[in-house]
């Protein structure tokens, strides 16, 4: 499973459908008293219109504009964070919510008559997306389909597949969000096509999921451990977030500027199925598992290209700590501070070691919602350097990902000096994803630092176990 723009991936020609879902009476809209998440507000507040995720794949089923409405109809129905929505009180600045009972909303069809070339479907839906899209306006999420050119035509056999693209704000939807939806919509599709049981799970509504972390958001002092903790991590960086370790602007290593830039992305396999294998099984003779190889990874190539023994980021986490959460769509994530201090660490051991014990230093926070934290602490910063681990093999239908050409998206981003990296453990290898200033600099450096990555992780596999000091031998052996 790959995670990258919409840009970078290969649409087809064909006949685009949008589909738009629709409240018919406006009264149906009733003030909700749940609160509103401190990250959701936070979210809303500095205006993300036209920034969206979502998810793009095949359905290889016979195509039917009834039974895709249908479909549609029931996946808003089981999640809640599709039906509510936010306002702003402009004389107090509170956020309040409104929702609706699912068998008030209704989705409309927009077809087009004409057949479009690769680059027009793209196009249409780039600028619809983002023209629609917006944490402030309902709906939050936005569906469009794609029957392909070679079916169109009368002449044509019976269409048995088709392409599904949506877009969602990120206060509705995460990175598992975007990815269970690939199951979740297909098995709706059959059971509204011919019946078929989907055997789906039973989910908690979003929207009671904001209101608990609302309520824990607002028990947080200024001397609460969570607030203490922030405000030491971020001191280091003078208030800040910790920032690339690598130059991304001018030779000089000056510090980047917050111009709005369009980011560059890249997505690349590092490693097949038998490798991550073998990989995850020196994490395990090392006592730790792979999350902690990859963060010693990345923290061995920190210091070979720096000579700094010291690797510092943010890590999202998801909150889905209970069942009811775990299919649920919504934005169940939380940062964490993590810095990874080799020392003297001489062995692979001794650095998946260090990232174990890094792991632990802050555990818990991801929990504590940290735009509440934030306000505490007066900041309005946001991260800088991210880096995401996630394993995606027990996912539902996970090993029909690459058949149905499943893809999660983001929207093109604007950003001078935010670098994040998306590294996915997937049936078929690792994935790693990445978005970066596009600038000369950056771009060299970003892709000098996943090669040393790749570097790193193939070393670990190949070597023995009485040679994995070299991995830490070589430290600054990379420095300009």
């Amino acid at each position: 499973m790959e995670y990258t723009e919409l840009a970078d991936y290969p649409l087809p020609a064909g006949k685009l459908t949008e589909w738009v879902p629709a409240i018919a009476d406006d009264s149906a809209w009733q003030l909700d008293d749940r609160g509103v998440s401190f990250t959701h507000e936070d979210h809303c507040s500095r205006g993300n219109d036209g920034s969206w995720i979502g998810t793009v794949f095949e359905i290889h089923r016979r195509y039917d504009v009834d039974v895709m409405r249908r479909t549609i109809e029931s996946y808003i129905a089981r999640h809640e964070a599709f039906r509510t929505r936010v306002e702003r009180d402009d004389a107090t600045g509170r956020w309040h919510r409104f929702t609706v009972p699912a068998d008030a909303v209704r989705v409309h069809d927009r077809q087009e008559q004409r057949t479009r070339n690769e680059s027009q479907v793209f196009e249409h839906l780039e600028s619809w997306f983002a023209d629609v899209v917006s944490p402030t306006l309902w709906p939050h999420f936005v569906m469009a389909t794609v029957v392909p050119a070679a079916h169109v035509a009368a002449s044509a056999p019976q269409q048995d597949k088709f392409l599904v693209i949506f877009a969602a704000d990120h206060s509705v939807m995460d990175a598992y969000s975007q990815i269970y939806a690939i199951n979740e919509i297909d098995r709706l599709y059959a059971q509204a096509l011919d019946g078929t049981d989907p055997q789906l799970p039973e989910v908690g509504s979003y929207v009671d999921f904001s209101a608990d972390e609302r309520m824990l958001g607002e028990s947080l002092t200024d001397d609460h451990d969570a607030v203490v903790a922030w405000e030491r991590f971020l001191a280091v960086d003078s208030g800040r977030f910790p920032a690339f370790p690598l130059p991304l602007n001018a030779a000089d290593g000056s510090a980047p500027t917050d111009l709005a830039t369009r980011q560059s992305s890249v997505s690349s396999w590092l490693l097949t199925h038998e490798q991550v294998e073998k990989f995850n099984a020196a994490c395990r003779t090392a006592g730790q598992n792979m999350q902690s190889g990859i963060m010693a990874a990345f923290a061995l190539v920190n210091a070979r290209l720096t000579g700094e023994s010291t690797f510092r980021t943010i890590m999202p986490m998801h909150t889905r700590h209970a069942e009811q959460w775990a299919a649920s769509v919504g934005w169940y994530v939380g940062i964490l501070p993590t810095e990874i201090r080799l020392e003297n660490a001489s062995t692979f051991a001794e650095a998946i070691e260090c990232a174990a014990t890094a792991s632990t230093q802050y555990k818990g926070l991801a929990s504590v919602p940290y735009s509440r934290v934030a306000s505490l602490l007066g900041s309005t910063e946001i991260p800088r350097f991210v880096v995401s681990y996630i394993d995606l093999r027990f996912l539902p239908d996970g090993d029909k990902w690459q058949a149905r050409k499943g893809r999660a998206l983001r929207s093109e981003c604007h950003a001078e000096n935010e670098v994040y990296f998306w590294v996915n453990r997937t049936l078929q290898g690792l994935n790693i994803s990445a978005r970066f200033p596009s600038s000369d600099v950056s771009t060299t450096n970003v892709h000098r630092f996943i090669t040393e990555f790749v570097s790193v992780l193939t070393t670990v596999i190949d070597e023995p176990a009485e040679a994995m000091d070299t991995l830490v031998e070589a430290v600054g052996a990379g420095r300009d």
